[in-house]
């Protein structure tokens, strides 16, 4: 919003509050938006629409408040002042009052949304006006916003036309074109039953309809319009309680035709249900056989006015260029979002810039990326087959029964064979078709599903590991509910007796093996007896409780199969889902045992290992034999290998610490300092890179932020191993609890801000087990360091031998995670069918120069910036200026530099290797930005 538009905004707002009590404001909206109109009627000599129920309300309230006159006077000043943007301004800021109108308004977030998807495609040089239809028009905030952007793209005047079933929203829509000068005619009239402007094709349609309207009460007329052959409805009537595909068919019914001017587009908004239910299955295999439907778009709940669900925007073509032919585009756009600020805002959450640049970057190619897929229209049609696995039940009866059939959607075409056996590697289950079960979807979530396991889950099949589904190795199941539940006594005597997995639903707690009458936790449990034969249920259960595998429970736990029921309404038919949903590593069965074993054995010594610190203090006399005993299970430091699977500002430092020798034990000391301090300021820095990228949340984090440094003393002016720790605890604790909630938008818009970096490693990433680590390090750095006089040698290396144990840690932790999310340094780029391809330094590993790759990107990386991005390109996540490679130019053979502190002449930048200086002093403008920002807690204006 321009300064003129908000100066607009502040002086409606502030006579709204200086009237309140007086008058609703939804009264001294219309009251204002008729003296607008009479206002220009007088100025210009125009003939008035016609708006008598606005006239009316006026009337009204002059006679409650003679004063109003003298205010509504004043108005003819301001207004005569305006310029004619800000007379469009104050025309929809009366259309968007804080107390809701009856009828039907489009926020503005939508409005940008459509204008966007509408104005994203390529456009014949068109000299003859164009026209918009619009069926539910409302005040026309939707439809002459969306012909003002066209117009604006074409370069030519766009016409409106829209309908709608209540009188004062015409009336509204007429005052507001009437403001704007904008060419349009507008209806009263019922849309679904009436047609008001027969005959008219249009070049392009927009709808926004009241989310799952009921249109039962023109059930008969839309059949009697349905039976004519040229009638609006040609695929049939959707189910009566939603009216979305209804308009969805007046929408594509009312574009031009091909032949006639080069056809037309569409859009409109819709809730999910008319995506999927079964309902409307008939006209969704229309619009595809019809080849209508180009895009459908998935947008952030929240961003409209009268509803938080989640909407979808359709996007219609009846001219759809070759490459796109029979195809349809999916856009994921839930996680690209703002909070919305202002109280005067009923929308909870405003789109962003980048959603809308990610829009209008997806309909110009039909590349996939991480946000947009490009699918057949045929593999959009599904089918249901039945999936029985041979395991009994416990269903609160007696006697045992049949595992409940699972429901699965299969693509229409796919082999029934080929998935089975892709799916079940260790018992495949029974698999049928189930009969009539064809139906057409526009699923978001599984176009844009992976199939693809974790990096780690992947390393072990290398080792000859099988996977498996947990249904495919139990022998029988049994759902027992939270202990608040009337049937849980029951549930779980049926389950009892005899040895068993117990599986709590929740993933953070731990499955045990035993008789569930005895160890049964008081939460929600799948109680499952496995076949001997395949699987040893102890190490089943160290597998699950393994980071991967309650990282794959969690991902059973929250899938989005069709039939998934939310864990707080589960039953045995969704956990049985769950367990089909849940993938297992499975070696050999004596390979199995040997890790039951071993577990079994690593419990035994973290007990040996508690009971000796208990001794340690109630029997000091044996701390020389305990020390030696612990010291043993310290890892050596043999770590080179390692190094070459991280980015090089950690591999470099690193590195130098492998590369001094034993006998120098001072400057091995001190190296290990040093690549904790580029480990954790690098770990700081990305998380201030995903900060960076979404201005909402930036604003929200800055003063939290300042905060904390100011209490602990501390300023980003002088970077310290505390600060870096605040910034880590607080930012990987949002993003770790917008992960791992239930707000599906919230995670899209972490994964997001992190460029779609993989999940599992993102998981990792953000884990308190880092943070934990670090903080642990900072910890022993600081008291160690408190120690006046020299250290001895002994003292060094029990020392070194402490950390090279948490340098093992972290290793455990990270593993070869960075190796799918590396840091480049980006070159030159070609453009081919509006993808970026860079040359890039693959920065990677302790030595230069880098390898150089090319990799595909969707946007242009600046050049010699440092990025971290997925092995498969996509986006790119700019490196926060903390972190420096010099000399800078791609291609060069470079040294590391870390952001130390402010001083007089520039900033301070170290290298935490052996670099060619150990400090530069530079002038970074981008580094004293966001220290500033940091400093003082708020953001520079962009």
């Amino acid at each position: 919003m321009t300064d003129e538009q908000q100066a607009v905004d502040r002086h409606l707002w502030e006579l709204f509050d200086s009237l309140r009590g007086y008058f609703s404001v939804n009264e001294l909206a219309d009251t204002l938006l008729w003296n607008a109109v009479d206002w220009k009627t007088r100025s210009t000599g125009l003939i008035a629409p016609g708006i008598a129920d606005l006239q009316g309300v006026a009337q009204r309230m002059r006679s409650r408040a003679p004063a109003l006159a003298s205010a509504l006077e004043g108005e003819y000043r301001v207004l005569s002042a305006y310029t004619p943007a800000q007379i469009r301004q104050y025309a929809r800021t009366l259309l968007r009052p804080v107390d809701q109108h009856s009828e039907f308004a489009t926020s503005a977030s939508l409005v940008r949304v459509a204008s966007t998807a509408l104005t994203a495609y390529e456009q014949a040089d068109r000299v003859q006006p164009l026209h918009l239809y619009d069926p539910a028009c409302g005040s026309a905030t939707l439809a002459l916003d969306a012909a003002g952007a066209l117009a604006r793209q074409d370069g030519t005047s766009v016409s409106t036309a829209g309908q709608d079933i209540n009188s004062s929203s015409i009336q509204r829509a007429r005052a507001h074109a009437f403001l704007t000068d904008a060419e349009a005619a507008f209806s009263v009239s019922d849309s679904l039953a009436e047609d008001a402007f027969p005959g008219r094709r249009f070049d392009y349609t927009v709808a926004e309809i009241p989310y799952n309207m009921s249109w039962r009460n023109s059930l008969a007329l839309c059949a009697d319009e349905a039976a004519q052959p040229e009638g609006r409805y040609p695929a049939g009537l959707p189910q009566p309680d939603n009216a979305s595909l209804l308009f969805a068919q007046i929408l594509v019914s009312k574009l031009r035709e091909p032949t006639d001017g080069g056809g037309g587009r569409g859009i409109m908004f819709t809730a999910t249900a008319p995506l999927l239910d079964t309902g409307g299955n008939a006209i969704r295999t229309w619009l595809l056989e019809q080849d209508l439907l180009d895009a459908v778009v998935a947008l952030p709940e929240g961003l409209s006015a009268h509803t938080h669900i989640r909407l979808f925007a359709l996007v219609f073509s009846n001219t759809k260029i070759k490459a796109r032919r029979h195809k349809v585009q999916f856009i994921d756009l839930r996680g690209f979002y703002e909070d919305a600020t202002s109280s005067r805002r009923l929308e909870r959450r405003v789109i962003s810039e980048a959603a809308l640049d990610e829009l209008a970057r997806s309909l110009k190619q039909s590349k996939p990326t991480a946000y947009s897929r490009t699918v057949p229209a045929k593999e959009l049609s599904y089918r249901r087959v039945s999936v029985t696995h041979s395991a009994t039940a416990a269903t609160g009866r007696p006697e045992r029964r049949q595992a409940p059939p699972l429901a699965v959607l299969l693509p229409a075409g796919a082999s029934l064979e080929a998935w089975r056996d892709a799916r079940y590697g260790v018992m495949p289950p029974d698999v049928r078709e189930v009969a009539n079960s064809q139906i057409t979807r526009f699923d978001v979530d599984r176009v844009f599903r992976s199939d693809k396991p974790p990096r780690a889950l992947r390393e072990l099949t290398r080792h000859h590991w099988k996977t498996a589904r947990l249904t495919e190795v139990t022998e029988h199941v049994c759902y027992v509910p939270s202990a608040k539940a009337a049937d849980r006594a029951t549930r779980l005597s049926a389950a009892a007796g005899q040895q068993a997995l117990i599986l709590p639903v929740e993933p953070h707690l731990d499955a045990v093996t035993g008789d569930p009458g005895d160890i049964a936790p008081d939460n929600r449990i799948v109680v499952l007896q496995t076949r001997g034969t395949h699987v040893d249920a102890e190490y089943l259960a160290g597998w699950l409780n393994s980071s991967l595998g309650r990282l794959l429970r969690a991902a059973a736990t929250g899938s989005g199969s069709d039939d998934y029921v939310s864990p707080r309404a589960l039953n045995l038919n969704q956990a049985w889902r769950i367990a089909d949903d849940l993938l297992i590593a499975l070696p050999e069965l004596a390979i199995q045992q040997e890790m039951a074993r071993t577990e079994r054995a690593l419990a035994a010594a973290r007990r040996h290992l508690a009971d000796s610190q208990r001794e340690l203090w109630n029997d000091p006399r044996r701390r020389s034999d305990i020390y030696r005993e612990a010291s043993r299970l310290i890892p050596s430091a043999d770590l080179g290998e390692w190094a070459a699977s991280l980015p090089f500002p950690i591999a470099s430092a690193l590195w130098a610490y492998e590369s001094k020798g034993e006998s120098n034990l001072h400057a091995r000391h001190a190296q290990m300092f040093h690549f904790w301090d580029a480990t954790i300021e690098f770990h700081a820095a990305v998380v201030l890179s995903a900060l960076l990228q979404d201005r909402s949340v930036l604003e929200q984090e800055l003063p939290a932020l300042a905060t904390q440094f100011q209490r602990a003393g501390l300023s980003p002016e002088r970077a310290s191993l505390g600060l870096w720790h605040i910034v880590l605890q607080r930012l990987t604790k949002r993003y770790r609890t917008a992960l791992t909630g239930t707000d599906t938008d919230e995670q899209a818009r972490v994964q997001a801000a992190f460029a779609d970096a993989p999940s599992d490693f993102l998981q990792t990433l953000l884990s308190t087990d880092i943070t934990n680590l670090f903080a642990e390090v900072i910890h022993l750095r600081n008291t160690w360091s408190g120690h006046s006089g020299a250290t001895s040698e002994d003292s060094l290396k029990e020392q070194l031998a402490t950390l090279t144990g948490h340098m093992h840690t972290l290793r455990n932790l990270i593993g070869a995670g960075w190796q799918d999310f590396p840091l480049v340094r980006a070159g030159s780029a070609r453009v081919r069918n509006g993808i970026f391809h860079h040359d890039v330094d693959l920065a990677m590993g302790p030595n230069t120069p880098f390898r150089q790759e090319r990799i595909p990107s969707n946007s242009a990386l600046e050049e010699d910036g440092l990025y971290l991005l997925p092995r498969e390109g996509g986006s790119a996540l700019r490196l926060a200026p903390l972190v420096e490679l010099q000399p800078g130019a791609f291609g060069a053979n470079s040294d590391c530099y870390f952001y130390n502190r402010l001083q007089t002449g520039g900033i301070r930048f170290v290298a935490y290797h052996e670099a060619a200086e150990s400090e530069a002093l530079k002038q970074t403008t981008s580094t004293a930005a966001l220290v500033a920002d940091l400093t003082s807690g708020t953001s520079a204006p962009l």
